[in-house]
């Protein structure tokens, strides 16, 4: 019917076609009487000579035109040309709500508060043509204009049927769009105003989501699917839609009618509930606002990538710890409930935090996919969430984006300056970003290869960054354990206290630059250094549990027992998983005779190890060291197997065969512990003022070879 544009009907003049649908094409018009711009509807000429089909167009206008909301599309009358029906329409400039989804390029649906308002504001079109007795059957996104200031229009009521009349359709016939309906019309049964409140489901969910309820290549595997099959919940597509969303739809999509809501009222009630517990959660400003960051769970296809998901999570800790009205879990406390099956309640009360953030990383190759989410610990209510995808190079934005998002979520009032901490980032190449982080993710592991591999992928974040001061103060770490238990060249260490150096000159802000400076300066038994150091990175970060430890090794090593006391005790706390310090502790409780707390930092550890070495069995210098624990209680034999299990990991590693001696020391195999000594010291432990006081070793310090060993050291 193109040949109509140009053409005045009656007192119309058609300016262009618009559209065409199943019972109708439409086109844009000018009412010369009234001038102003109307919609015409036609009943396509192939179809017009169907006298059913005439029937079912004019019982679409006069259903329509019985409806007066702002709501639905207001029908002005109906007429015929040449033999073919038209109605003349309300003309809404605007787009459907299908192409409106479409074109959203969030990744997902539309944000969820907005999704109810707008389901509201349809529901309540609806329920006018209920309250009329009649029955759209064709509810659909395609049939719903966006017009402007986002006004919604219900449109197309070419199926609508009067409720309880005998209808035009003969019994076992499917009338409707095959994706919209609800399985009892899909099974062509009898439909009522419950099949309207599924078909509404079905767009609640698209923009919930930005997807299709369910997706088939056939029309038959489609009708199986509405029939039989119950589609994801939204929130398992986007973390960000509470459970309450959920309900809502699950019961709207309902398989069994009797199961649905059984009314648009009823559907309308619930709808604002949910609503306005969600705005209330929203809004409620929280007095204290302690938040604990969890570990993102790598969901990458390479568990290899766990190292990004911790660094992230770091990353997050540090931008939110920069806030002074926010106090946040320190990084080595929420650490520990990587992998947790713990609820969020429960995590909550442990950390005494009101807030818990939680999320995923997806990393494959330069692609990255992030979901976090914001919960409030004591009503389970998420405050926020948001799924970003994106390659390595927006990892920054997208660190940013979400320590705003979150300050915006809990109402957090920023100073100008903390706007400004926000948005610092560490280094602006994010290849050397993600070698940072797979440093670090070997740094800590202590074992001569780890460490090796550490420093290789810290000098290649520098090698991209120059002025990349975390790499700078990681590195100079690596280079001084390596000196400390590996090989005592000074050149090492003398390389750890440059490199502390740059990490202080490109960011003198940074607590692990001079943690690591302590860290070189306590090698060097320069310990008034060392602890000046240590206490301007606690002065930077109160939480920094590595310093606690350096300053307690420095007290410990200058035999001030009492001082080490609380930074070991403190180190312990912080992180619970640095089982180095357990060791520390317990000797230093032995040189204070504090038999009390000896026992309590050994049963502490007896329970933590097993449970360590369950989820990180390969951790061979955790297993000298529970090695080392048990023999101290008289578990002999148990210790023998887990010093065999930690040699048979790493059989050269200087710290395995150091620590291995301090068991057969203890156990009173005095040949096997100095022969053991004797390989460590060949391997590179030449630590020799730790060795001649290390209580551990107590039982080879009278004999010969052992005194020959440190002779003159």
């Amino acid at each position: 019917m193109n040949e109509l544009k140009g053409k005045t009907i009656s007192h119309y003049q058609i300016l262009d076609q618009i559209g065409q649908g199943g019972m109708g094409v439409v086109y844009r018009a000018k009412d010369l009487n009234l001038e102003r711009t109307v919609a015409l509807k036609f009943l396509p000429s192939h179809l017009a000579s169907s006298e059913e089909n005439k029937k079912r167009f004019l019982q679409e206008a006069k259903a329509a035109a019985s409806l007066n909301h702002p709501n639905i599309m207001s029908i002005f009358e109906i007429d015929e040309h040449d033999n073919s029906v038209f109605m003349v329409m309300e003309y809404v400039e605007g787009e459907t709500l299908k192409s409106y989804i479409s074109n959203l390029r969030s990744g997902s649906g539309m944000p969820y508060l907005k999704a109810i308002d707008w389901l509201i504001t349809i529901s309540r079109g609806l329920k006018i043509a209920h309250d009329n007795n009649i029955i759209h059957r064709d509810i659909k996104s395609e049939n719903i204009m966006l017009a402007a200031g986002e006004q919604l229009k219900i449109m197309d009521f070419g199926l609508a049927k009067l409720k309880g009349s005998s209808g035009l359709t003969k019994t076992g016939t499917s009338l409707g769009t095959l994706a919209y309906m609800a399985p009892e019309q899909a099974q062509g049964l009898s439909a009522d105003q419950r099949s309207d409140i599924w078909s509404l489901g079905v767009v609640f969910y698209e923009m919930l989501t930005g997807e299709s309820l369910f997706k088939a290549e056939h029309e038959a595997a489609l009708l199986y699917l509405i029939v039989n099959e119950d589609p994801p919940l939204p929130s398992s597509m986007d973390l960000k839609i509470p459970r309450q969303v959920d309900l809502v739809v699950f019961k709207m999509l309902a398989k069994n009618p009797d199961k649905r809501y059984q009314s648009v009222d009823e559907l309308l009630k619930s709808l604002k509930e949910v609503s306005e517990e969600l705005n209330k959660t929203r809004n409620e400003s929280a007095a204290q606002k302690t938040i604990a960051v969890l570990p993102f769970e790598n969901i990458s296809p390479d568990k290899e990538n766990d190292y990004f998901g911790e660094g992230l999570t770091g990353e997050l800790i540090a931008n939110l710890s920069r806030l002074k009205n926010m106090k946040v879990v320190s990084r080595t406390t929420t650490m520990q409930y990587k992998g947790t099956q713990k609820d969020i309640k429960t995590i909550g009360r442990e950390l005494d935090a009101r807030y818990i953030i939680e999320g995923n990383v997806r990393k494959f190759g330069e692609d990255i996919r992030i979901t976090a989410q914001l919960i409030e610990v004591d009503s389970d209510a998420q405050l926020w969430a948001e799924t970003y995808k994106g390659k390595l190079s927006d990892v920054f934005d997208i660190q940013e984006k979400v320590s705003k998002q979150i300050v915006d979520a809990l109402m957090v009032k920023l100073t100008p300056t903390e706007k400004v901490e926000l948005t610092k980032r560490p280094t602006l190449n994010a290849e050397a970003f993600d070698y940072n982080l797979r440093a670090r993710n070997y740094l800590y592991r202590y074992s001569k290869n780890n460490i090796q591999f550490a420093i290789q992928f810290f000098e290649k974040a520098i090698s991209l960054d120059p002025r990349y001061a975390e790499a700078y103060a990681g590195l100079a770490e690596a280079y001084a354990i390596k000196y400390a238990y590996y090989d005592r060249k000074v050149d090492f260490l003398d390389k750890a206290l440059e490199l502390s150096l740059k990490a202080i000159m490109y960011d003198s802000t940074l607590a692990e630059a001079y943690s690591s400076l302590a860290l070189s300066y306590y090698y060097k038994n320069s310990f008034d250094e060392a602890l000046t150091a240590v206490n301007k990175a606690l002065d930077l970060e109160p939480n920094n549990f590595f310093a606690y430890w350096i300053k307690g090794r420095i007290y410990f090593t200058t035999d001030r027992n009492q001082e080490a006391l609380d930074p070991f005790k403190k180190a312990v706390e912080l992180n619970p998983d640095f089982y180095t310090a357990y060791g520390d502790l317990r000797m230093v409780c032995e040189r204070l005779n504090n038999e009390k707390e000896r026992d309590e930092i050994t049963e502490k550890a007896l329970l933590f190890y097993p449970e360590y070495l369950e989820k990180n069995p390969d951790d061979s210098r955790a297993r000298i060291f529970y090695a080392q624990l048990l023999v101290r209680n008289n578990k002999v034999e148990q210790a023998k197997i887990e010093t065999t299990t930690a040699l048979d990991l790493s059989p050269n590693d200087a710290i395995m065969l150091y620590n291995a001696a301090c068991v057969y020391s203890i156990i009173d195999e005095k040949q096997l512990a100095i022969k053991t000594l004797e390989n460590a010291v060949a391997g590179g432990f030449e630590h020799f003022d730790w060795i001649k006081r290390d209580p551990d070793l107590e039982n080879i310090w009278k004999e010969p070879a052992y005194l020959e060993l440190i002779k003159g050291k």
